[in-house]
C-alpha cells in the first residue's frame, strides 16, 4: 500500500512541479495529513502529546531533509530515475547495520549490496549524459538520509508509538519547514494564483497519498521486519516507472532499465539471505 501511495504521490509531485514551487509542494505534503490526522485524533479524544518526543526529533530531522532533496530531484529528473535514486535507502540501511552496528553479513548479502550500487551507477549514466549529475546526487542523498529515518521508525515502533502520531509529527515538521521557507523566500505561485487549475488538485492529492503512504510505511517498519520492509519499497520504482511511461511519456533508457533491475535484484537477494540467516540463528524447539 505504501508503494502504491508513494508512487502516485511522486506522479502528482511531478505534475504539480510544472506550476507550483518546491515550498508549496512540501507545504501541501505536510498540511493535508496534518489537518486530517489532527482532526481525527481530537474527535476520538486521543492525546497529541508524545512520551518519546526525542525519537520523533531524530526521525523528523532525517526525514525532512530526505523529503526536500527527494522532491527537488523528482521535479527535475524523469520520474523513474528520481524514484530509483530515492529508493536506494535499503542499500544504505544495509551499510549502516553492517558497518555502523556491526551486524554480520554473509557473502550473498555483501554481493547484493555491491550489485545494488552498480545498479545505481547504471541509473546515473543517462543523467551524466544530460549534465544532471548535481540533481541526481541530491536525489541519491535523499536515499541515504532516508535510511537513517527508516531505522528511527523501528525505534518508534518498539516504543509502541502509534503510527498516526508518528505521521502527525512528521507532517507538522514538513508544514513548519515549508512555511519558513515560503516566508523567507516568497516563492509563491499556486497560492497567489486567483484562477484555480489542476495544479491545486495535484497538490491536495499528493498530500492525501503521501499521508496514507506514511501511515502504511510507519506500520511496516515499526511492526515488521526492517529488511523486508526496506526491500519491498522497490515496488515503488515499478509503480513510478509505469506512471512515467503511461502518463508522462518518459521511456527509460536501456541503461536505466538495467540499473533498476540490478537494484531490485539487490533487494530480493538481501531479503532472501537475511531470511535464511535468521532461520539458522533461531534455535530449534
Amino acid at each position: 500500500m505504501a508503494c502504491l501511495c508513494f508512487g502516485t504521490m511522486g506522479l502528482m509531485v511531478k505534475l504539480a512541479g510544472t506550476q507550483a514551487t518546491l515550498g508549496e509542494i512540501i507545504l501541501f505534503r505536510g498540511l493535508v495529513p496534518l489537518l486530517g490526522i489532527a482532526i481525527w485524533a481530537l474527535l476520538k479524544g486521543l492525546s497529541l502529546k508524545s512520551p518519546v518526543a526525542h525519537l520523533h526529533l531524530r526521525r523528523n530531522v532525517a526525514g525532512i531533509v530526505a523529503m526536500w532533496c527527494g522532491f527537488y530531484a523528482t521535479t527535475q529528473l524523469p520520474l523513474a530515475t528520481a524514484t530509483t535514486l530515492m529508493y536506494t535507502s535499503p542499500l544504505f540501511i544495509a551499510l549502516i547495520l553492517w558497518i555502523g552496528f556491526g551486524q554480520s553479513r554473509n557473502r550473498i548479502e555483501i554481493a547484493a549490496i555491491g550489485v545494488g550500487f552498480v545498479g545505481v551507477l547504471a541509473v546515473l549514466q543517462p543523467v551524466l549524459a544530460n549534465n544532471e549529475l548535481p540533481v541526481a546526487l541530491i536525489g541519491l542523498s535523499a536515499g541515504a538520509v532516508s535510511a537513517v529515518a527508516y531505522l528511527q521508525l523501528k525505534s518508534l515502533g518498539q516504543a509502541r508509538e502509534p503510527e498516526w502520531r508518528t505521521v502527525l509529527y512528521f507532517a507538522g515538521t514538513a508544514t513548519v519547514t515549508s512555511a519558513i521557507y515560503l516566508t523567507a523566500f516568497g516563492e509563491f505561485a499556486v497560492l497567489t494564483n486567483s484562477t484555480p487549475d489542476w495544479t491545486l488538485l495535484w497538490l491536495l492529492g499528493l498530500g492525501v497519498f503521501g499521508g496514507a503512504g506514511n501511515l502504511a510505511l510507519t506500520r511496516s517498519f515499526g511492526s515488521g521486519s526492517t529488511w523486508l520492509s526496506a526491500s519491498l519499497q522497490y515496488c515503488t520504482i515499478l509503480v513510478s516507472t509505469f506512471y512515467g511511461i503511461v502518463v508522462l511519456g518518459d521511456l527509460p533508457s536501456s541503461t536505466t532499465w538495467l540499473g533498476v533491475a540490478m537494484i531490485i535484484a539487490c533487494g530480493g537477494l538481501s531479503s532472501y539471505a537475511t531470511h535464511q540467516r535468521k532461520k539458522v540463528e533461531i534455535p530449534s524447539a
